[in-house]
């Protein structure tokens, strides 16, 4: 028997890496947390506010969940809208967390799961609505990034709004809002749909190739 073209093996090879790379983020997921804080005696009571802060991201991450500070950690009074924006204020993400204490509780916030979405390197503001004021934000002693990410400042609004600048002046807040993320080649966008087609197409491909090097073994051995 011939041994196979080297051809062959390269295709094999490649979509094999294909395939790995677009299945890893779905077999294991570790989430960080975007950013901890450290509590002071001051707390903002939101109402009919966005409250929040701006951020730089260095390298490509997917956000997992966005949450929400629950003072004294025995739930939310209201529910309340969180959202990612651009700097320019484009809408990125938007879920709602709801009252109660349904939401996953995790060093004080409570967080939602979304599908992955990734952030490429860049400023982005995040913020989350009080429509009342029977929940409050952080005025944080300290504010210390996940690996990758900065702290760029205060924002706040009055309305439920993009909040481009700081309306309240309070420094070292809001949080208010916060999320989870993970890293890595290979994780998954928004379109969570993205990786699942390209395992796919890697599948599908390699049981051509396959089938290819089976007719290429039958022909030799004629």
């Amino acid at each position: 028997m011939k041994p196979l073209p080297s051809t062959s093996k390269s295709l094999v090879g490649a979509l094999f890496a294909v395939a790995l790379v677009a299945w890893s983020p779905l077999q294991t997921r570790a989430d960080t947390i975007a950013f901890s804080v450290s509590s002071s005696s001051s707390i903002i009571f939101g109402d009919n506010t966005t409250l929040g802060y701006a951020f730089t991201v260095s390298s490509p991450i997917s956000v997992t969940s966005l949450g929400l500070f629950d003072f004294q950690n025995d739930g939310l009074a209201q529910s309340h809208a969180v959202t990612i924006w651009t700097s320019t204020g484009t809408q990125l993400l938007q879920l709602t967390i709801s009252a109660g204490t349904g939401a996953t509780l995790t060093d004080g916030f409570r967080y939602v799961s979304i599908a992955p979405f990734l952030l490429v390197p860049g400023t982005y503001t995040i913020g989350g609505f009080y429509a009342g004021d029977s929940d409050s934000s952080l005025d944080a002693a300290s504010i210390t990034g996940a690996s990758g990410l900065s702290y760029l400042g205060s924002r706040s609004a009055f309305g439920f709004t993009f909040p481009s600048g700081d309306a309240i002046a309070v420094v070292n807040s809001y949080f208010g809002p916060n999320f989870q993320f993970i890293t890595g080649v290979g994780v998954p966008t928004h379109d969570s749909g993205s990786t699942v087609s390209l395992l796919g197409f890697a599948l599908l491909g390699l049981a051509a190739v396959r089938r290819g090097l089976r007719c290429q073994e039958r022909f030799v051995r004629r």
